[in-house]
């Protein structure tokens, strides 16, 4: 009685992955997982802006608070006014603070996209194995998922909160270029000099220090950002989806609220930033913590907190984990690859700057307005895969193969139009729109981010080609080719692109042709991944391929026959190893067949046959 409580009333999963209409399914999957993600990204996008307007507003990190024991503000307009006409080709301008903040904030996002990554490794694949648990209604290995992966959340979070605090300052360093240095420039005093040396040593500084603040807090809570994601993909595999897109949005908002607080009110900079941030993943682990308690003192859910004690519930199976964190790698080596590719573009970005006689930290401040305007958009392009992997992952366990591709073609179609909508409305009036938010920007600085812009989010119905296949490899359990095309884009495709377009960069209008770099770069990885993703689709998907050799007076001959994987009775192969030898002009009498079984899928058939001429 309690196994059809659960099912019929509590999750009502087998009604929602396998007997609603399929595209109906798929908009009930995909459009909660993208507003989720959707509300992510507008966080993230707010929490960049209200570090841009709010932090320079604060008379506690004005202008005389940084350089205050090298120059007025005036003096060093002067200075850097009379080094643009004594170097040729040079472009410094004015690192104010609302410059800082925002090179600061182009800094850390590459590293935000990993620690966001994190939580992928344990959750992703939790959610679809738990989910295909459901599917087959098979509670002892469901118990197993939820109590190994609990205690693996917790170490992962633990293990990636010392790793991050580590590596934080090396990361940052990296990205944010070198310090000019001039030893002469035209007839500009050895005191001049060095107070101008000094200054960028000072701008410089100040924006790793204040990403230290912002990021350093986010490292220590990353056991906390673990847990949401875990906590969200094990209540989507229920088919909870809208209590999940309710709490998510609910707790982003709070985020939103607390910047305000602790920017304005508590004057904490940049740290601001990244005690929201925490006070708002507090919250999401409280709800979620409350929710599942909820629905297990009322029997609508398998995860129950006192199975999780070491001597109740199942024992932790290693067995169980090792899938499920190479699932999971997939997506955080994706993000992770991204993330050092992206670290890797500013760097070199940077370095065009530098050589064409720009102001490296001037580009990397655009970066700072044009990236958060791309991410507002782009993470719920992957709400969709999210949403619509554990459907996948559903039909999976239940050999509904044909539901399964053509739920890839609208998670790929939907993915498209949400792309070249959001594209069409930033290339136009929405992308002008959001960067006139920032504050502090001169005309020029407006065109080149505009421009920039433009360009960047090309990229947005480029990565749609690459939505289908991800969710595909991740929810069949097809790991190794998972993990494949998630590195695809930053491994493969992007060193080639970046080496394509930087000594074009460096001939032909310096940092903005180096931009095309990120949109060529994705829509080079989405073909390929298309490409992949159909072969897989429609010639290994609920197949397998055996090698039949078949002895004839002429000598051997090797047949390919294609068995479906769900097929258990050997007269199907017999029938079409018939239909094969007779389309090769063979008469043949099957005299004794045996099926040798290779690993846990594969079926390499053997027949002894008996020949006639």
């Amino acid at each position: 009685m309690q196994r059809k409580r659960f099912v019929n009333k509590g999750l009502k999963a087998h009604k929602l992955y396998a007997e609603t209409p399929l595209f109906k399914a798929v908009l009930l999957v995909a459009i909660p997982g993208l507003l989720i993600s959707l509300m992510s990204g507008i966080y993230v996008f707010a929490d960049q802006l209200l570090l841009s307007i709010l932090v320079p507003a604060d008379p506690m990190h004005n202008f005389e608070s940084i350089y205050g024991d090298i120059a007025t503000e005036n003096a060093i307009l002067d200075l850097l006014k009379e080094l643009n006409s004594s170097v040729p080709g040079a472009n410094y301008s004015l690192a104010d603070t609302s410059t800082i903040v925002k090179s600061a904030v182009a800094i850390t996002l590459p590293i935000m996209v990993v620690i966001n990554a994190v939580p992928n490794i344990a959750a992703i694949g939790a959610g679809s194995m738990y989910g295909q648990c459901i599917a087959k209604d098979n509670k002892p290995k469901a118990l197993q998922i939820w109590k190994s992966t609990f205690y693996c959340a917790i170490v992962i979070g633990l293990l990636s909160s010392i790793i991050f605090f580590s590596i934080n300052d090396s990361l940052l360093r990296l990205t944010s270029g070198k310090v000019p240095h001039f030893k002469s420039a035209g007839s500009m005093t050895e005191s001049q000099l060095a107070t101008l040396n000094a200054y960028f040593e000072r701008a410089y500084e100040t924006q790793i220090n204040w990403s230290h603040e912002f990021l350093d807090i986010l490292s220590w809570s990353s056991i906390l950002n673990v847990f949401i994601l875990y906590f969200s993909f094990m209540v989507r595999a229920e088919g909870k989806l809208w209590f999940v897109t309710t709490a998510e949005m609910c707790c982003n908002f709070v985020n939103i609220i607390f910047d305000y607080v602790y920017i304005s009110l508590c004057h904490a900079g940049m740290m601001g930033g990244g005690l929201a941030t925490l006070t708002g993943w507090s919250i999401n682990v409280i709800i979620y913590t409350i929710y599942i308690w909820y629905l297990g003192k009322k029997g609508e859910t398998w995860m129950k907190y006192r199975d999780l004690l070491p001597k109740n519930g199942s024992p932790i199976s290693y067995t169980i984990l090792v899938p499920i964190v190479i699932i999971g790698l997939s997506v955080f080596l994706r993000n992770f690859t991204n993330s050092i590719a992206n670290a890797w573009f500013l760097a070199m970005l940077a370095n065009v700057a530098t050589k064409t006689g720009e102001d490296a930290q001037y580009w990397q401040s655009i970066s700072g307005i044009v990236w958060p305007v791309g991410s507002l958009f782009f993470y719920a392009i992957f709400g969709i895969a999210d949403g619509v992997r554990t459907l996948v992952a559903y039909n999976y366990a239940r050999s509904f193969y044909s539901r399964i591709r053509r739920t890839y073609w609208y998670a790929t179609l939907i993915s498209f139009i949400y792309g070249a909508v959001i594209y069409t409305c930033l290339s136009t009036f929405l992308g002008a729109w959001l960067i006139n938010l920032f504050p502090n920007m001169d005309p020029s600085q407006y065109t080149d981010a505009i421009n920039y812009m433009r360009i960047q989010v090309l990229f947005l119905p480029a990565v749609a080609l690459s939505i289908g296949g991800l969710l595909m490899f991740q929810a069949t359990n097809q790991m190794a080719m998972a993990n494949f095309i998630a590195v695809m884009q930053a491994v493969i495709t992007f060193p080639i692109s970046a080496g394509i377009m930087y000594p074009i960069a460096l001939v032909a209008n310096g940092p903005m042709t180096f931009v095309i770099t990120n949109p060529l770069n994705t829509g080079s990885a989405g073909i390929i991944i298309t490409i992949i993703s159909l072969v897989y689709l429609y010639q290994y998907l609920g197949k397998t391929r055996a090698k039949v050799a078949v002895n004839t007076r002429e000598g051997s001959k090797t047949i390919d026959l294609v068995v479906p994987s769900n097929i258990k009775k050997l007269s199907y192969a017999e029938r079409e190893l018939q239909k094969s030898l007779s389309n090769s002009k063979i008469a043949t009498n099957l005299h004794m067949s045996t099926i040798i079984f290779d690993g846990k899928k594969n079926k390499k058939i053997k027949y002894n046959v008996q020949v006639y001429s």
